[in-house]
């Protein structure tokens, strides 16, 4: 598997985490249990040839799908899966269907992480499982990502949600959660996502140093493989001095 594409299929497998995977013919259909457009996703379930309408048809599809659920939504692009001609005239193809880009992140990948280059936080470590920790994970998540609290807390505080392969950590400083970071264990690397620090206690290398437990937990169970990412603007000096480089690009359009 080329780089890319273990990175698109690692992101396929964490977007699993909001809802089971729906498939039609070339595009992959996520549907979560609120109307908030980020956690309805459709993906690229394969490349799109330059033919005329070719990716219109795979928006429309998915369209109509969320307009029977009465969805907001959101269209994930790797790069890669983009003939030359279509990935030139994208925005102006998301634009006249509705959809308009939110994001452009670079999809990454290091081997592993090197020595810390500075003492990082102590703090105590919790796995997001019961509803204590679900809570204090959608507390973070409402804070650092600007999702609205109702919108948050009907995600991440429902039960079922927490049976896929995703693993969310928490780092606790005085009983108060101060960070987090995600990691799964699929297509043959790990998965980092999820990596947030609540605005008070930024800078101080919380993030680093749980992202750094919850990659040493998974690799201590036996997961190998390389570390795989996109990153946010806000993250990217960071990978970057982590020894990530990037392997792919990421457009997410979204409804409004």
């Amino acid at each position: 598997m080329r780089p890319w594409e273990r990175n698109a299929a690692n992101l396929f497998a964490s977007l699993s985490f909001y809802g089971p995977p729906e498939m039609r013919p070339g595009v992959n259909l996520i549907t979560s249990r609120v109307a908030y457009s980020v956690f309805n996703i459709a993906l690229l379930a394969d490349p799109v040839a330059d033919i005329d309408g070719e990716m219109e048809r795979r928006i429309q599809m998915a369209h109509l799908h969320y307009r029977k659920y009465n969805r907001q939504w959101s269209f994930w692009i790797c790069e890669n899966l983009l003939g030359s001609r279509t990935s030139r005239r994208l925005m102006r193809i998301f634009d006249a269907n509705g959809l308009h880009c939110i994001a452009d992140s670079p999809g990454m990948e290091a081997d592993d992480l090197p020595a810390p280059r500075r003492s990082l936080p102590c703090m105590d470590y919790c796995r997001v499982g019961d509803a204590a920790t679900r809570s204090d994970f959608s507390s973070i998540v409402s804070q650092c990502f600007h999702i609205p609290v109702s919108i948050s807390r009907l995600i991440y505080e429902h039960e079922e949600i927490w049976q896929s392969g995703l693993e969310i950590w928490l780092g606790y400083v005085d009983q108060r959660p101060v960070c987090s970071a995600a990691v799964i264990d699929a297509a043959g690397g790990i998965g980092i996502y999820s990596v947030a620090t609540m605005p008070l206690w930024r800078g101080k290398g919380y993030a680093e140093a749980v992202m750094r437990h919850a990659i040493a937990d998974m690799r201590g169970r036996g997961a190998g493989g390389p570390l795989l990412l996109q990153s946010s603007p806000a993250g990217l000096d960071l990978y970057r001095r982590l020894g990530f480089r990037k392997v792919t690009r990421y457009f997410v359009f979204a409804t409004t």
